[in-house]
C-alpha cells in the first residue's frame, strides 16, 4: 500500500475515533468517511493511481471501521 493511501487510512482512523470520543452522531461519522472516501477518489484520480483491487481493499476498510464506529455509538 502506498503512503498516500496508509496516510488516507491513518487520518480517518484519527478522525472517526476522535468523532465517538467526542460524541459525535451517524451523521458525523458518515461525513468523516466521506472525506476519507474523497481523498481516495482523488488518488485513484491522479497521475499513478494504484492498481484497483489496492482501491478496493482501502475502501472495505474505510467502510467496515465505520461499521464498527456505528455500533459503538449505538450502545
Amino acid at each position: 500500500m502506498s503512503n498516500k493511501l496508509k496516510s488516507i487510512v491513518l487520518d480517518f482512523e484519527t478522525e472517526l475515533l476522535n468523532g465517538v470520543r467526542s460524541g459525535a452522531d451517524e451523521a458525523a461519522l458518515k461525513k468523516i468517511r466521506d472525506e476519507a472516501f474523497d481523498r481516495l477518489r482523488a488518488v485513484k484520480e491522479g497521475p499513478s493511481p494504484p492498481c484497483l483491487e489496492t482501491i478496493f481493499d482501502v475502501a472495505g476498510e474505510i467502510g467496515i471501521k465505520l461499521n464498527m464506529a456505528l455500533e459503538a455509538i449505538r450502545k
